[in-house]
């Protein structure tokens, strides 16, 4: 007669285009699985699970005899001894856990591990990083992070890629200022004063401001003609930058984000500018020490001094174009890609017109375009949840997302929970400022489970006021447990910060604390490409390049300490 037995596999996701798209209401720990066996009826079969019960039994006996030698030699400790031997397993055991915490370390990287703590312990002394406690951070508010060793350090390690950055955060406020001491441009000033619009045009520019806002165009040289430029000097510089003291609410933060989006892209879009400044942008970052980058943009319309549109193509176009000139320039850049990304609004009403556009992109600039978000601008309590989009429904098998989620201040919680919930579902590749992760244990679950990451993005967080003291940041808990996260930017010029180094100083001495070493750093540079959109012969290359600057570095950091 047949017996039967049961075996446990692990549960694994059988979807890589949307791991969890067929999402059950409780992830099974294992799956139980019956099968028959084939009956036993050969003798050698019999001797060979005889030998194999007589030496299990064996490692058995020879593992409760070390157990027992182990136990009489704690045993033979004072009280102190074992307590402080139980304390240092302890904490060993919560170093292997936090990010980074496994890796191993060269002896030159062992090396110049010291040396990092050597100098931040130095700069937290000098300082005085965390001597009182300030509404505003300590190390932001009493002096420039930019004047300290370790953030020298910091800026010239190679720190890989940069996975969460926006296009209108990456050009210098007083840069676009210059502009608009150009001929030729044109400005849409609404009747309360504020700058809505820039338009670099030969004639007055015939376009009708849009729904959210009303203004009438003027030439901007009569306002610097004016006996009170600086009060425009003063409003402008305002309206293309960020306060992180000056907003009341998350409509009127919206506002304002919206409207900085509007000028820079009026400024930079017109065609003589848009490739010159992409390469400037490609510089900066390279010089902070990126060499790769994945560029949230709504591919703003290239237009003419005619009044000619140009298309959102022609746009994606000049991306490629410059990224090519750039890396032969620069042989270890290993390039940019593009995560089509447009402004939502509280209809939603052009998604099919955003949708369409992503398919376009990724016909026809398969290696440039590698997803799709939508942005907020820190306002999804007032936005329908991302699920409640069901055309999004129908194109996650086709196009990757890479949403912004959880990262609203709401009066409750719920809209910016369900955001979160419903980018998991929906397959997200990486989800995007997600503060209110650690709430949400079966979140953790997933994002555990499918190694997916969050990227944070600390002087973002702390600028658009969620955010005061960092060690209580939820991202310390996702590196003190170990979970994948990537550092990111998100406007960084909007503060006057550079592309990376200043949220890599943030993370490291404000999120990570006494935490961070040089294990930290590795690992949140390796993430960079681990999670990146990159193809599998990309990474490997990119990972390559990586390593060979990242060698360069600890050389030149050790000789010189």
């Amino acid at each position: 007669m047949d017996t039967k037995s049961k075996w446990e596999e692990p549960w694994r996701c059988a979807s890589s285009q949307s791991p969890i798209a067929n999402y059950p209401l409780q992830l099974p720990r294992t799956l139980r699985i019956e099968a028959p066996m084939q009956p036993n009826t050969s003798k050698w079969r019999n001797t060979c699970a005889n030998i194999s019960v007589v030496v299990l039994l064996f490692m058995m006996l020879l593992a409760l005899l070390w157990a027992l030698c182990l136990n009489a030699e704690y045993y033979r400790l004072t009280p102190e001894q074992r307590f402080e031997r139980t304390r240092a397993r302890f904490v060993g055991n919560e170093r292997r856990m936090q990010v980074g915490g496994k890796l191993r370390l060269t002896p030159r990287e062992e090396l110049a591990n010291e040396q990092l703590l050597a100098i931040k312990t130095v700069d937290n002394e000098l300082h005085n990083i965390w001597s009182d406690y300030q509404p505003r951070p300590h190390f932001l508010s009493k002096y420039n992070i930019s004047e300290t060793d370790l953030y020298g350090l910091l800026r010239s390690m190679p720190k890989g890629g940069l996975l969460h950055v926006h296009d209108a955060g990456m050009f210098k406020t007083e840069l676009l200022i210059e502009l608009t001491y150009r001929r030729d441009l044109w400005a849409c000033v609404a009747i309360s004063g504020e700058f809505e619009d820039f338009r670099f045009s030969n004639t007055f520019p015939n376009i009708p401001p849009s729904g959210d806002y009303k203004c009438n165009w003027q030439l901007m040289s009569n306002f610097w003609a004016n006996q009170h430029s600086n009060e425009y000097l003063d409003k402008l510089r305002a309206s293309l930058s960020l306060d992180s003291q000056n907003y009341m609410s998350s409509e009127d933060l919206a506002k304002h984000m919206q409207r900085a989006h509007r000028l820079i892209h009026g400024l930079i879009t017109f065609r003589q500018h848009w490739p010159n400044f992409l390469f400037r942008m490609m510089e900066d970052l390279y010089a902070d020490g990126v060499n790769y980058v994945e560029l949230r943009s709504s591919l703003p319309v290239m237009y003419d001094l005619k009044g000619t549109n140009y298309t959102i193509l022609d746009t994606a176009q000049s991306l490629v174009t410059t990224a090519n000139i750039f890396r032969y320039s620069y042989s270890d850049f290993v390039g940019i890609k593009l995560i089509y990304a447009p402004i939502r609004d509280y209809k939603d009403s052009r998604m099919d017109t955003y949708i369409e556009n992503a398919r376009l992109l990724k016909k026809h600039y398969p290696n440039l375009f590698v997803g799709f978000d939508l942005l907020s601008f820190g306002n999804e309590c007032q936005l329908p949840p991302l699920g409640k989009q069901l055309q999004l429904l129908h194109i996650d098998k086709e196009i990757d997302f890479y949403f912004h989620a959880g990262d609203s201040r709401c009066l409750n919680s719920t809209g910016s929970d369900d955001n979160l919930i419903d980018a998991l579902l929906l397959g997200s590749k990486r989800l995007g400022n997600a503060m209110n992760v650690p709430q949400h244990p079966e979140v953790l679950h997933v994002l555990r489970l499918l190694d997916i990451a969050v990227e944070v993005c600390p002087l973002s967080n702390h600028y658009l006021q969620y955010m005061n003291d960092f060690r209580m940041h939820p991202a310390a808990y996702l590196i003190a447990a170990g979970f994948p996260i990537v550092v990111g930017s998100d406007y960084p010029y909007f503060w006057n910060a550079a592309p990376l180094t200043d949220d890599f100083y943030v993370a490291f001495v404000g999120i990570a604390s006494e935490q961070g070493n040089l294990r930290l750093l590795k690992q949140l540079a390796m993430n960079s490409f681990m999670y990146s959109a990159l193809n599998v012969d990309e990474r490997r290359e990119a990972l390559l390049k990586w390593r060979t600057s990242w060698n360069r570095w600890l050389e030149t950091f050790v000789n010189n300490n």
